[in-house]
């Protein structure tokens, strides 16, 4: 019984003191899930461009966009054309707060579109989620936040252990029109229910919060790019020949003098990890340093490319989103009606009884 007191307070504490950034994090997570829709939706003109004949060249499309782009930010391709019709997508991160991205058409090297990763929707929603739009600061906010949301879940199953069964077999009834059972039976009925997700999206917002941190360590001066000798075009068809079937999506130059350019793609693998989970390491002079054929990936690596897609909900088609959305919103609805609950016992309870 004292355990359970104990045990019972530390959750209420948890609750009470993450909650406003637990609802904060819940409606950003909920809107993130459909991210993609949302940015396609609001530029769908920068998506498409006319077929024509050949595209330009990759390293032409990427000193075009680097002579359009103030000062000499690490520059990368987000995404390679894949279809006739598709834009090139670019990337320049100027420090770990402050990224620009470039729509081109890759027929012609014009740009479509152009901003930050701050002054459109899903970007300032997703800089929100991650860091309260505060930098380094805000993303130890959330991180801890994260951690109060796993204690919340693991002091919850101790809490309401005997309700779980309960609630599992339907025998816990909502009771909306009872004042006193109410947002009880609601916190113990959604808590159970949203379980298991609220403990995957705790732990793994917790490992994707670490990298975001991670990023703003040593990057003061922020990020630059550095002169490659390489041909990309020509280094584009030594990465293909490396991994059977392997479709090129991304290219990041390398970060540091010597180091080797990286080809990201897909060969094989499940779309459960992305676009980007195998990828070629190729030097300048073309030699092949590093091949990550994720087909034939160790459990730790496929651990670590399934925390993103785990995490955001957009492996699955838009039924699993909508489920998805719908789940996002439970931590900020029991942090809702936990309050709700502590604020009926300390004070309208206390209030009657004296």
């Amino acid at each position: 019984m004292q355990w359970t007191k104990q045990f019972f307070r530390l959750h209420r504490i948890l609750g009470l003191v993450a909650g406003s950034i637990l609802l904060l994090m819940s409606i950003t997570g909920s809107l993130l899930v459909f991210s993609d829709e949302i940015e396609y939706a609001s530029y769908r003109q920068a998506y498409h461009v006319t077929p024509r004949s050949n595209h330009l060249p990759l390293q032409q499309l990427l000193e075009n966009t680097r002579h359009a782009l103030p000062g000499n930010p690490y520059l990368f391709f987000v995404k390679i054309p894949q279809a006739p019709d598709e834009s090139a997508i670019l990337r320049a991160d100027y420090t770990a707060d402050h990224k620009v991205y470039v729509f081109l058409n890759p027929y012609t090297g014009q740009i479509l579109q152009q901003y930050t990763n701050t002054d459109h929707l899903t970007g300032y929603v997703l800089y929100l989620h991650f860091t309260l739009l505060s930098g380094k600061t805000g993303a130890i906010i959330v991180l801890i936040t994260g951690i109060a949301l796993f204690l919340s879940v693991f002091t919850g199953i101790f809490v309401y252990r005997h309700a779980i069964w309960k609630v599992l077999t339907f025998r816990l009834k909502l009771e909306w029109n009872n004042r006193t059972r109410r947002w009880r039976n609601l916190h113990r009925i959604l808590g159970v229910w949203a379980l298991l997700f609220n403990a995957i999206i705790s732990f793994t917002g917790f490992l994707m919060e670490q990298k975001v941190l991670d990023a703003r360590k040593n990057t003061i001066n922020g990020y630059t790019g550095i002169a490659f000798n390489g041909n990309y075009d020509q280094l584009l068809i030594v990465a293909q020949s490396a991994i059977p079937g392997f479709q090129v999506t991304g290219v990041r130059p390398p970060k540091k003098a010597g180091d080797p350019a990286r080809f990201l793609g897909h060969a094989h693998e499940s779309a459960f990890f992305g676009e980007y989970a195998s990828s070629v390491f190729v030097t300048a002079d073309g030699h092949i340093q590093k091949t990550v054929n994720f087909s034939k990936a160790s459990a730790g690596d496929r651990f670590n490319a399934s925390i993103a897609p785990l995490h955001f909900g957009n492996y699955g088609g838009i039924l699993l989103k909508i489920i998805y959305s719908f789940l996002a919103l439970t931590p900020g609805i029991l942090s809702i009606s936990g309050f709700l609950i502590w604020y009926r016992r300390k004070f309208i309870i206390k209030t009657h009884r004296i």
